[in-house]
């Protein structure tokens, strides 16, 4: 360029408008996308609940999930210790979509894995899949939880099951357990779920659940039953045995009946309570509406009589023993037992127009009382009589007594011992040594009569005997010759003579004979001595 040439002018531009470049556009879609992904993680992600567990078997952190219905609503997060190491803190992350219905005080959570009880498998699906943690969602409330304590067992009842839960009070729990099956008419109806001891520590509450439809079949007047083992009774017409399956016999089980006169009662309410019972039998008895209370004193042992044994009238159960006490009575210095009872009086169908205590007073009057007796000589149970007893001794009846006390006497048994301890009182004063002795004397001396009797009878048959002989033959001679003398054709004159004198030497022999004994009669014994006089 020359000098002469002028110098550029820079001349003023307008910029040109801004572009966005491309490059530009992926760190912003990814900064979109991160953004998007937070927000929804965010607003996805449910509310975070710790379960505390006994113990950590088979739980896993981000692998064990949470299930209701076999559907995930839940992940656990975490697995660590409680602060005093005596438990195990499970953090798990809920679905979202749960309401917060399903999160609140009563909601149940469990272990879920294989287990074996009250003869029922379950869980086998987890020995391959894994443990899993069951829930079921509260029914009962609508407080909001998020801290829990797990089961240990799975729960026998879920909030999606149909039916009615009652309770059952008894004193000994006996075989029945969690999960023992409950009959109706042989058929499974539902299941324990629950055993807890009062807090007097008296008796025991028994949990039962009863499947729709058999729940409609509970009402007021429903008897339960302990179903475990069979029931074994006795009577006229021969041997009955109960029981309810095999299984019940192994595990234990609680059934259930309304009788026939309660089937017209109201239905029971949920939670309602029910008096479990030994036996069916115990369970079918009639409930009474009227009880008085009274007192028997017995002097006799009451051995083989138990709580519970029968008062009978008759035949007919009218009360039944509900104590027995041992007293003393410091007058006479004994011990005496006291009896309890129950009495029904509705059973002898006695009419309300007399109070009790003007009625059991005009009954004693008439011989009331009681007695023990023996309802089974092989096992020896007992049991009391109230009777009516003509010819007693009179007795008073003292109704201000707490309870009023009925008139005993000893019972059959009793008295026969009574007897046989007199008879033998008698044998013992009896001095058999001296008898014994007076016994060996008199055969003795009856062994020596017994030898001289003998000796007495070869006498006769030596010496009596053939004189005997020879004066009956001789006779026998004569009173023939009489006889053909007397006969329409004997010579009775020619032979008269002769017969005559024939009887007359016979007499002479007789009365020689009769002479020589009465002055000689031991010949009877000795015989006739030689050379005697035989005048």
């Amino acid at each position: 360029m020359s000098d002469s040439d002028p110098i550029p002018q820079a001349v003023e531009r307008k910029a040109a408008p801004r572009t966005l470049q491309l490059v530009w556009l992926v760190p912003v879609a990814a900064l979109v996308i991160g953004g998007w992904l937070a927000i929804k993680a965010v607003w996805d992600k449910g509310p975070n609940v710790t379960i505390q567990f006994q113990n950590g078997e088979g739980i896993e952190a981000n692998k064990t999930r949470i299930k209701h219905k076999a559907v995930d609503i839940g992940i656990v997060r975490g697995v660590t210790l409680s602060a005093d190491r005596k438990a195990v803190i499970v953090t798990a992350e809920m679905d979202r979509s749960l309401s917060d219905g399903f999160l609140v005080e009563d909601t149940k959570f469990w272990v879920v894995r294989p287990r074996i009880a009250g003869g029922q498998v379950s869980g086998l699906g987890t020995l391959l899949a894994g443990s899993y943690i069951g829930s079921d969602p509260g029914i009962k409330t609508d407080n909001v939880q998020r801290n829990f304590v797990g089961l240990e067992t799975p729960p026998a009842v879920t909030s999606d099951m149909a039916g009615t839960a009652f309770k059952l009070r008894v004193e000994d729990l006996g075989s029945i357990d969690i999960g023992s099956p409950v009959y109706f008419r042989g058929a499974t109806a539902g299941r324990v779920v629950s055993t807890e001891v009062t807090k007097d520590g008296k008796s025991v509450l028994v949990g039962v659940f009863v499947d729709a439809p058999f729940d409609a079949f509970v009402n007021e007047e429903t008897r339960f039953w302990n179903a475990s083992g069979f029931d074994l009774s006795v009577d006229a017409s021969g041997v009955k045995v109960h029981t309810q399956s095999l299984l019940t016999l192994l595990l234990g089980g609680v059934a259930f009946e309304t009788p026939p006169e309660g089937t017209s009662a109201p239905l029971a309410r949920g939670e309602s309570e029910f008096q479990l019972a030994a036996t069916r039998t115990d369970a079918m008895r009639p409930r009474e509406t009227v009880i008085e209370p009274y007192r028997l004193v017995f002097d006799q042992s009451v051995r083989g009589l138990a709580v519970g044994a029968p008062v009978d009238f008759r035949g007919i159960v009218v009360g039944e023993v509900r104590a027995i006490t041992l007293i003393r009575d410091e007058v006479r210095g004994k011990y005496g037992t006291a009896l309890d009872i129950h009495f029904w009086p509705q059973r002898m169908r006695v009419e309300g127009r007399d109070p009790p205590v003007k009625r059991m007073e005009r009954w004693v009057s008439r011989g009331f009382r009681g007695q023990l007796r023996s309802a089974n000589l092989l096992t020896g149970q007992m049991y009391v009589a109230l009777d009516f007893f003509p010819k007693v001794a009179p007795a008073k009846y003292d109704a201000a007594k707490s309870p009023p006390e009925i008139p005993t006497i000893p019972g059959a048994l009793s008295e026969l011992q009574d007897s046989i301890g007199n008879i033998v009182a008698t044998l013992e004063k009896i001095p058999f040594d001296k008898v014994a002795a007076d016994v060996r004397t008199a055969l003795q001396t009856l062994d020596v009569t017994m030898k001289r009797a003998d000796t007495l009878m070869g006498t006769l048959s030596t010496d009596v005997a053939p004189e005997l002989r020879k004066t009956l033959e001789q006779a026998r001679k004569t009173f023939s010759s009489a006889e053909q003398m007397l006969q329409s054709d004997s010579p009775v004159q020619g032979d008269l003579r002769e017969t005559l004198l024939e009887l007359t030497k016979t007499s002479e022999q007789l009365r020689a004979l009769a002479d020589y004994l009465e002055r000689h009669p031991e010949s009877l014994i000795r015989g006739k001595r030689q050379g005697s006089d035989r005048k």
